[in-house]
């Protein structure tokens, strides 16, 4: 790679959700550590050009991953993302007593098995609600406790989202 590039992929910061996504990428592709800074260096280069470029798009755009791969990549790190905020959240429904350890724990475990058969992201709190766990009143008011939590502490809520561009063919 150029030095030019590799300087501005150093500049093009990171989200959490980047990150989680590039460590997916080498640790379940073939694509190597310096084809993703070549990606970001796309990236930083949109940027700086005033295009809006992701990283999946920027490895898309490479031919590196098809678009089928990227978009199950894509979609294991929003479960991720998803998952590590939905394990705030339960903890703080047992806290609370709204709910049990082992409740919180089979229902995670649900959670898991339904993304591994099906690849189906379903909430955790969706899931206990429908198990009559706990109520959609406590499920609000953990989530604004929560939300509350995130703006002091200078976070927002995850929102995974997988683009849906990332099927479409062209």
């Amino acid at each position: 790679m150029q030095e030019t590039q590799l300087k501005e992929a150093k500049v093009y910061m990171l989200s959490q959700a980047d990150e989680l996504l590039i460590a997916i990428i080498l640790k379940n592709t073939k694509v190597t550590q310096a084809q993703v800074d070549q990606a970001l260096a796309d990236c930083q280069a949109a940027k700086n050009e005033g295009r809006d470029l992701d990283l999946a798009h920027a490895i898309l755009n490479r031919k590196w991953l098809s678009r089928a791969e990227l978009y199950k990549l894509v979609k294991a790190r929003n479960f991720a993302l998803m998952r590590q905020e939905d394990k705030r959240i339960g903890r703080r429904a047992f806290r609370k007593g709204y709910i049990t350890k082992t409740q919180l724990d089979e229902a995670l475990a649900f959670q898991r098995q339904l993304f591994k058969a099906l690849g189906d992201i379903k909430r955790l709190e969706s899931i206990l609600i429908d198990d009559g766990h706990i109520t959609p009143e406590k499920v609000r008011e953990i989530w604004a406790e929560y939300t509350s939590f995130l703006k002091r502490s200078g976070e927002r809520p995850v929102e995974p989202k997988t683009d849906p561009s990332l099927l479409k063919h062209g």
